[in-house]
């Protein structure tokens, strides 16, 4: 496979990127996937059970023997805002770019083949760069591509690829999520943070608190986020019941059924009333 590198630098790659495929028939599609490498390589070998170890390595051999990169999701899958919203968050979070080349979306076999090659020699790229420089691979001093090209997304600022702020690994999976699986992970980080409640773990409520907010961020503004995070931050009986029909509210609300939600308001507001 012969990787075309649209931000980043080939002979430095940065050691994670996103990866994209573009399918004949859908010419306004891309499917895209996330590559990271790790600095550390790690022996899963050593924490699944003796039984299976001996099947999945040994003696430094085997898939998981040294593990040292992968892709997630581990198949190329369609990319909400297709190839401009590539673009705006490689140039955000400072990733490469990269394209794979062309396939069949209907051809999951390949897809998965093509994403396992693409994951083999970006990470090749990344070891030897890491080799040569003794220090790992340095960052590309390439020129992001910029938002005001021809497709960018219309009435958006321009976004430079050094920025400071790093989004994380999760903003990159939540981009290719559903948006009931954006709820679901709601979900579990509310429960998460009633359990840090329960706690008193000052600093993961902090931590869970702010990814919550992040993930909103990829929910519409009607589903109201930012006030489902303020009753999840009540500590009270009545806060964990608001936080929840909040939650119920997001749900049916993405299910279009308005009449669920209207009722949802009125208990909202009569829980309200009584605090």
């Amino acid at each position: 496979m012969d990787l075309h590198f649209e931000i980043g630098d080939p002979l430095r790659p940065r050691g994670h990127a996103l990866l994209y495929f573009r399918v004949d028939t859908e010419p306004d599609n891309v499917y895209g996937t996330y590559i990271i490498t790790l600095p550390i390589t790690a022996d899963l070998t050593k924490y699944v059970p003796p039984f299976l170890a001996a099947h999945l390595g040994g003696a430094g051999s085997g898939p998981l023997a040294n593990f040292s990169a992968f892709a997630m999701p581990p198949m190329s899958e369609l990319v909400e805002g297709g190839y401009d919203r590539l673009v705006r968050l490689a140039n955000l979070r400072n990733d490469d770019l990269v394209y794979g080349g062309s396939m069949f979306s209907y051809d999951l076999a390949r897809m998965m083949e093509s994403v396992a090659m693409a994951v083999q020699e970006y990470s090749d790229a990344w070891s030897q760069a890491a080799g040569e420089s003794g220090a790992g691979s340095l960052p590309a001093d390439d020129a992001t591509i910029p938002l005001g090209s021809p497709g960018a997304l219309l009435g958006d600022a321009p976004l430079t690829g050094g920025g400071a702020d790093a989004l994380g690994v999760n903003e990159v999976l939540w981009s290719f999520m559903s948006e009931g699986d954006r709820l679901a992970e709601m979900g579990r980080l509310l429960g998460r943070l009633r359990f840090a409640q329960e706690g008193n773990d000052a600093s993961a409520i902090a931590d869970i608190t702010s990814e919550m907010t992040a993930l909103g961020r990829h929910l519409p503004d009607e589903f109201g986020i930012d006030t489902l995070v303020a009753a999840a931050g009540d500590t009270t009986p009545r806060g964990a019941q608001l936080a929840q029909l909040y939650l119920d509210r997001c749900y049916r609300l993405s299910s279009g059924d308005t009449e669920q939600v209207r009722r949802i308001d009125e208990a909202i507001r009569n829980l309200e009333r009584r605090g």
